[in-house]
This record gives C-alpha cells, sequence and structure tokens, in this order.
C-alpha cells in the first residue's frame, strides 16, 4: 500500500519595503502637484501681463483722446474766465457795469470773500462753484501767474501746456521768493537810487552807530506842504526784509528789466535765477 505523501514548496517574496513606497509615492504627488503649480502660474503670468498691457493701451487712449479733450475744455474755461477779468480791468462804463453785475452774482448766491481776494479768484470760484477749493486755488494761482507775466486771453491754453499743466504751475508758484529772498534780489537795484538824505540826533541816538552801511526802515507820515516827517526808526531784520520785499513787488517789472542788462553786462548768475523764480 502506497503512502501519499504531501510535500510543501516554500515560494520566496521579496520584502515589501512600505517606508520606501510611501515616500515614492509621496514624491510621484508632489511632483505632480508642482508640475500643475507651474502650469497654474504660468497662465496667471501670462494673464496679469495681458491684464496689464490691456490697461495701458486704454491708458494711453484714454489719455490721448478724453483725457485731452477734458483739458483743453478747461483751458478755454479758464481762458474766457481771463478774458472777463481783462475787461472789467478797463476804465470805461462797460467794466464798470460787469463789475457791478459780478458783484451782484456773488451776492445772490452768497458767496464769501475776504476782502483782499482777488478778482480772478472771484471769477473762478462763480465759475467753478462745484469744485473742491483745492482746485479753485490752482486755477486762481494759474490765472494770476499768467496776469503777472501780461499775457493775453489767446495764450492762455498755450502757457497752461508749455508750462505742464495747471498742476506744475501751482507747484512753480509755490517756489516763490521769500520775503528775504526778494530783498536780497531788489537791494542791487536799490543801490544806486537816492530819493533823500537826512540826518538828525535823535535817528543817530536810537541806531547803533556801530551798524554803518547797514539798511534801515523808516516810519514816516506825509505832510500837506510835501515834507515827510519821521516818526520811527528800526534797523530789524525782519522789518527791512518785509519793506524790500514790498518794494520788490512794486519795482518788479523794473528789477526784471535790469536783470537782463545785469546778465547781458556781468552774467549776475545770484539775480537771475532769483528774479527768475519770482517772475
Amino acid at each position: 500500500m502506497k503512502e501519499n505523501i504531501m510535500t510543501t514548496v516554500t515560494l520566496a517574496v521579496p520584502a515589501i519595503d512600505t517606508a520606501a513606497t510611501s515616500a515614492a509615492l509621496k514624491v510621484t504627488a508632489k511632483t505632480k502637484v508642482v508640475l500643475n503649480d507651474n502650469v497654474k502660474q504660468t497662465k496667471s503670468a501670462k494673464s496679469v501681463v495681458n491684464f496689464v498691457s490691456s490697461l495701458a493701451f486704454a491708458h494711453k487712449e484714454w489719455q490721448k483722446n478724453a483725457y485731452t479733450k477734458s483739458n483743453n475744455e478747461l483751458y478755454k474755461l479758464l481762458a474766457e474766465c481771463y478774458e472777463s477779468y481783462l475787461a472789467m480791468c478797463a476804465d470805461n462804463a462797460k467794466a464798470k457795469d460787469m463789475r457791478e453785475q459780478l458783484d451782484s452774482y456773488i451776492n445772490a448766491n452768497k458767496l464769501v470773500f475776504n476782502k483782499s481776494t482777488h478778482t480772478l479768484v472771484k471769477i473762478v470760484k462763480c465759475v467753478f462753484g462745484d469744485t473742491d477749493k483745492r482746485r479753485i486755488s490752482t486755477y486762481g494761482i494759474v490765472l494770476r501767474t499768467a496776469f503777472a507775466k501780461g499775457l493775453k486771453a489767446k495764450d492762455i491754453a498755450a502757457f497752461i501746456k508749455d508750462s505742464g499743466g495747471v498742476q506744475e504751475i501751482k507747484l512753480a508758484k509755490g517756489n516763490a521768493l521769500t520775503a528775504k529772498a526778494k530783498a536780497e534780489a531788489v537791494q542791487k537795484f536799490l543801490a544806486k537810487k537816492v530819493l533823500a538824505e537826512v540826518s538828525s540826533e535823535g535817528i543817530a541816538e536810537t541806531l547803533d552807530a556801530s551798524k554803518v552801511g547797514q539798511q534801515v526802515v523808516f516810519v514816516a507820515t506825509q505832510k500837506a506842504n510835501g515834507k515827510f516827517v519821521i516818526n520811527a526808526v528800526t534797523n530789524s531784520t525782519g522789518a527791512v526784509n518785509t519793506a524790500l520785499a514790498a518794494c520788490y513787488s512794486v519795482n518788479k517789472t523794473k528789477i526784471s528789466n535790469k536783470k537782463v542788462e545785469q546778465k547781458a553786462a556781468a552774467n549776475d548768475a545770484a539775480i537771475d535765477s532769483a528774479i527768475k523764480a519770482a517772475a
């Protein structure tokens, strides 16, 4: 009798490194995510570039068309304001009537101004009444600057464009000379001008004798007989600079003309710079 013999066969199966497999899976997954992110970022970058380029083009079109048209219309309005002011400055019945009508308009619309407010600013306020105060101030400065330069109404638009716009004119005006700078600019102009020579013990006693050559300010009263009575005298730096600055304002045109002559003769850079900045 044959016996059934059962044979057991053992198969060698390589061990699975669970940790290594997990790491490999993680690396593969991470790589796919990174690749996907790179694609998304590339598309996003292209999207931003296209978006910015589109806006830049739109800005150029706006600046060339709507912006330029708007500015031209603004300059036209300012020129008309300026033209009205020049008409009001005339010495005739029409000019007087225009001034009275402006006052009536101001009163009817309950607009309030200081006594020192320039008529150009009043006109601008009447025309641009719903504009903020800073814009009103800017437009007023632009037109007053044009008036100081002796420009005509037809020159206003070109003046503003050539100056870089209303804001540039305002900024330039903000760099105007201080009282001290005006004093320095006018000193050479006054150096050779002698209106009168006076002397008295009272004046000598008031001033410091060691400050010979320095400028002083007299407070005088004009009399009916043409003489002047000196009431006070001071050599205060502030008082002298203020008085010279006032003199500068009154004689600005003459000083400017003198500046041209000096530049041709001696090229005085300091005076040239000061007058040019103030003009």
